[in-house]
């Protein structure tokens, strides 16, 4: 099917075509063939790289000359960003009225309004920040014209699984229903979705480029076509061997390792093979990338051993690493200047990062909640496959797996010739479904108890489960919600009261709302303030909250070490609040000690050799702290303790930058970050009113400023009084 056929605007046609597309995949043309151009519902559930964001372009073009609004939702920030510069060629089109359609991306920020977005014809977004902004005003869902839903098959994961479930649900119950694309490469109970969705579907098992699965074991490779290799044997492991193996027949190599300490291990060993494989100009371009790596202000270990890996043509991949660090390595393999990359299993489900061969390192996968290991699903085995194979690149890509024990035939069974496990709704988990429950409750004043029911049962929860058994969950999820007085029953009728409203749109769960309730209820009445330090507590109750990740124990050694302030500071705050105690702190104490190192301006690799903290679950943390302790200042504010209110926004602003009190006026400034402001306030520049008096000349000389800083600081200061 040719691009000229399709039932599209002819300005449509033209953007496709010059953006590279002339002819439709099998999976697109069945897709237009069922009717998704004609606005049906439609599941595709196609392999990685088979088309799946054309079709959801095309839609978006088509939706957004039709005067509708569209929004694309994916579950993580990194895809957002690949989608809105994908989605940014949509902007030449010219609507009825001669303007051109707007696109925008949001990430983060769940408590803001975000008003200017509903204004904006396309919006790339997270499936938390859309559930963020209709529980704010679900008003302006009634003009969006299409919805997409990217990764769908996440609606199984514990954490993100009830958000998609429930966005799906409200377009599902809503009067004025919105066109529904949903995409996946892995669902093989894909019917029954289809089904719940009201959707056409689209399943079909092509790829551009041919997949060839295969199993490594004592040093041969078996594939599922019957080829076999031999492989070199060397003392640096299978998953090397391998790699040196394909990197002989073309292309680069993805390996994906069960940990972050064996990605970094791997990619070392890897050095050796992948040094071997470079020309005069990579190496040289790899020196580039090798210096960008090594000077950033606050260069760690980890980015040390990151930065003399990259130098000969390999590199890891985790999310221990700072963004700035992960991009330049997507970038540089994407360009084909890293030959080997070793990766944890997350990057399959991030930023498309194909590789000619993917070696699966390991089935087994630790689970610290059970303290064993288990092997991998065969739906996670086919996301870590669909990496293999550049399309325009590659005709065929291989995913060879370690097999370290076991036989190659129930390998092949399972795995090769296995489908994907179905996918079941989540909201199952009382818990979750007590904060969906009350969100609801919130975007819908004064619903009954059946209508309440009638909104679950649209979603899969309701639709996989017996009626009475989703009506029993429910009953018991609103007497909880009254009881600790998140909502009200007035007639028969339930709205939320200004306490759950506030947990709702602060977008923090039922568990770390009246978690703070207790705490601020029981500071009230406390005779003698003076006995708690009240930055302490407020870091401690969003440390200690359900939603503060990732979290991590105190070992014996920072207890050793930091023995006279935990005695003195917090022993205070453990005797008096009943949520707070020694053993809630020892599972997060590593974490409230290196958010203290932050604000206190310790750099990165301080805090890393200090608490063994990577770059990039130290800005996790300070996000998630951030974001909870803002919540802590605004519940402070509804139960009228202003001394706290006080101090949690004081120890908010903090906790963005980094930094002492004494430099928070000077972070006020664009491109002032921790590091600069510090050097200002060492220099004698104190406060904005000192930069105002100084000359741009002078502050040109202080170290890490320079000219262009300098003249963007003194350009910022005439809009400060």
């Amino acid at each position: 099917m040719h691009v000229d056929s399709l039932p599209l605007p002819e300005q449509v046609k033209i953007l496709l075509k010059n953006l590279g597309y002339h002819t439709l995949y099998p999976p697109q043309e069945e897709a237009v063939r069922k009717g998704v151009l004609d606005g049906k519902n439609v599941l595709l559930t196609t392999p990685t790289a088979s088309g799946k964001t054309l079709i959801a372009l095309m839609c978006s073009a088509k939706a957004v000359l039709e005067n509708k609004k569209v929004v694309y939702l994916t579950p993580l920030k990194a895809l957002a960003n690949e989608k809105y510069e994908e989605f940014k060629s949509l902007s030449i089109l010219s609507k009825a009225d001669g303007s051109n359609p707007t696109i925008a991306i949001s990430t983060g920020d769940y408590d803001v309004r975000d008003d200017h977005l509903k204004e904006k014809d396309v919006l790339i977004l997270t499936y938390e920040k859309f559930d963020s902004m209709i529980r704010h005003d679900p008003g302006w869902i009634e003009r969006i014209g299409l919805v997409i839903f990217d990764e769908i098959h996440l609606i199984n994961d514990d954490g993100r699984g009830p958000v998609i479930e429930i966005l799906i649900s409200y377009f599902l119950s809503h009067s004025i229903k919105p066109q529904i694309i949903a995409l996946s490469a892995t669902i093989s109970n894909y019917r029954d979705i289809a089904s719940w969705i009201g959707a056409e579907t689209v399943n079909i098992q092509w790829r551009p480029v041919k997949l060839i699965e295969g199993v490594y074991q004592n040093g041969q490779i078996l594939f599922c076509n019957g080829q076999r290799l031999e492989t070199l044997r060397s003392n640096y492991g299978p998953a090397i061997d391998v790699a040196y193996t394909m990197l002989k027949e073309g292309g680069q190599v993805l390996i994906f390792s069960d940990n972050r300490r064996n990605a970094v291990s791997l990619a070392e060993k890897a050095t050796v093979v992948s040094s071997k494989f470079l020309s005069d100009s990579e190496t040289e371009k790899l020196k580039e990338i090798y210096d960008k790596v090594i000077s950033s202000d606050e260069i760690t270990e980890v980015g040390r051993r990151l930065a003399e890996c990259v130098l000969k043509g390999s590199a890891f991949h985790h999310a221990g690493l700072p963004h700035s660090h992960r991009t330049l390595i997507e970038e540089s393999f994407k360009e084909g200047y890293i030959k080997i990359l070793c990766s944890t299993p997350t990057l399959a489900a991030g930023v498309n990062l194909p590789a000619r061969t993917v070696i699966i390192n390991s089935l087994a996968r630790y689970h610290s909640e059970w303290g064993q290991s288990e092997d991998i699903s065969v739906l996670e085995y086919k996301q870590l496959c669909g990496r293999a194979g550049r399309p325009k690149y590659d005709d065929v890509g291989y995913a060879i797996t370690i097999l370290r024990s076991g036989d190659t035939d129930t390998f092949f069974e399972h795995y090769i010739k296995g489908s994907p496990e179905p996918i079941y709704s989540k909201l199952i988990n009382t818990e979750t479904l007590r904060d969906h429950v009350l969100a609801t409750i919130v975007r819908f004043p004064s619903l009954t108890e059946k209508e309440l029911y009638n909104f679950f049962s649209h979603t899969l929860f309701g639709y996989q489960r017996r009626s009475q058994f989703v009506l029993s969950k429910i009953k018991s999820c609103l007497s909880y919600l009254k009881l600790n007085d998140l909502i009200e029953e007035e007639s028969g009728r339930y709205i939320s009261t200004e306490f759950g409203k506030n947990i709702s749109f602060l977008y923090i769960s039922t568990s770390t709302g009246i978690h703070y309730k207790t705490i601020l209820e029981e500071y009230k009445s406390i005779k003698s303030k003076s006995i708690v330090n009240d930055e302490d507590l407020v870091l401690l109750s969003a440390v200690s909250s359900e939603d503060f990740q990732p979290k991590f124990h105190l070992r014996h050694s920072d207890y050793s070490e930091f023995r006279p302030f935990i005695e003195n500071n917090l022993m205070p705050i453990f005797n008096v609040f009943s949520n707070l105690d020694f053993r809630c702190f020892e599972e997060v104490g590593r974490s409230f000690l290196s958010l203290k190192s932050w604000m206190n301006e310790e750099t990165e690799n301080e805090i890393y050799e200090k608490f063994s903290i990577e770059p990039g679950d130290l800005y996790r943390q300070v996000e998630s702290a951030q974001w909870l302790v803002h919540a802590f200042t605004k519940l402070s504010s509804l139960f009228s303790i202003r001394s706290l209110q006080s101090v949690s926004s004081l120890l908010e602003e903090r906790l963005r930058y980094g930094v002492k009190k004494e430099l928070l006026e000077l972070t006020k400034l664009e491109g002032v970050g921790r590091v600069r402001a510090r050097v200002l306030f060492s220099n004698g520049y104190k406060t904005i009113e000192d930069l105002k008096k100084a000359r741009e000349q002078d502050l040109a000389k202080i170290p890490k400023l320079g000219p262009i800083i300098a003249k963007k600081i003194k350009e910022q200061l005439k809009y400060f009084p």
